[in-house]
């Protein structure tokens, strides 16, 4: 394992956010974390990269991370500065990593083809207000994979997204595994998100994992009561194309 939790609890100002919660990742594995808002998916994932608040209460049996970790947040406009252009933000982040050692621009050339770039010269020269929600998505993307991460936590990621984009962006992920074996722990709300995309899904409620199956065995058969009402919702929704 690249990433075991066990018994994880977490208090925030007298508040239990996570209760007992357990959880790990395997190499070169998909692993969604779904449930909605306030479920705690996105304090586990703070939780793994230490960046939870100092006034943060936390207690566990067993915390073991073996791997480098690059992280892709929901919205990527404000995970870009509007008043640098993208090849500048590279720039730095890959000196952060490296320092002035190496071609930046040809390592940072070949992430962005990697994620779908075209025309990457002119791009290097915009403004992220210059390009569309999904081509800023593609640069964050680039960005967390500078660092050469083992696994890649992307929360969010496809939230304010129009459907072909969203598609889009799953495929990069897909894309990314399969190129460079990277693991990827995949944060959503969004059900039809992980659908034939992720190899396993774990559905948060109040601060705990309530089930966990294979992505397909997750929508075949469901055992907890706040599954089967996630899972009917959104056959609901893909029943009405929406």
């Amino acid at each position: 394992m690249i990433i075991n939790i066990e018994k994880l609890n977490l208090e925030i100002d007298g508040q239990v956010l996570l209760k007992d919660m357990s959880f790990h990742m395997e190499k070169g594995e998909i692993v969604a974390l779904v449930g909605e808002s306030g479920s705690g998916k996105t304090l586990t994932t703070k939780f793994i990269l230490g960046i939870l608040p100092e006034r943060s209460i936390i207690h566990y049996e067993k915390f073991e991370k073996n791997c480098k970790i690059g992280a892709v947040f929901q919205n990527a406009f404000i995970s870009l500065n509007p008043t640098i252009k993208i090849g500048s933000q590279l720039r730095r982040l890959y000196e952060s990593h490296y320092g002035n050692n190496g071609n930046w621009k040809e390592e940072v050339t070949a992430l962005l083809e990697k994620v779908g770039i075209k025309e990457t010269d002119k791009f290097l020269k915009k403004y992220p207000h210059e390009t569309s929600g999904g081509e800023r998505q593609r640069v964050v993307i680039a960005g967390a994979l500078i660092g050469k991460p083992e696994v890649l936590i992307a929360d969010e990621v496809t939230t304010a997204l129009d459907m072909r984009t969203k598609r889009e962006v799953i495929t990069l992920f897909k894309n990314i595994r399969k190129e460079l074996g990277i693991s990827i722990l995949f944060i959503s709300h969004d059900l039809d998100s992980i659908k034939n995309f992720a190899d396993r899904a774990c559905v948060m409620y109040k601060g705990n994992i309530v089930e966990e199956n294979s992505c397909e065995g997750i929508f075949e058969h469901q055992e907890h009561p706040y599954v089967k009402k996630l899972i009917g919702f959104s056959k609901t929704l893909w029943t009405r194309g929406e």
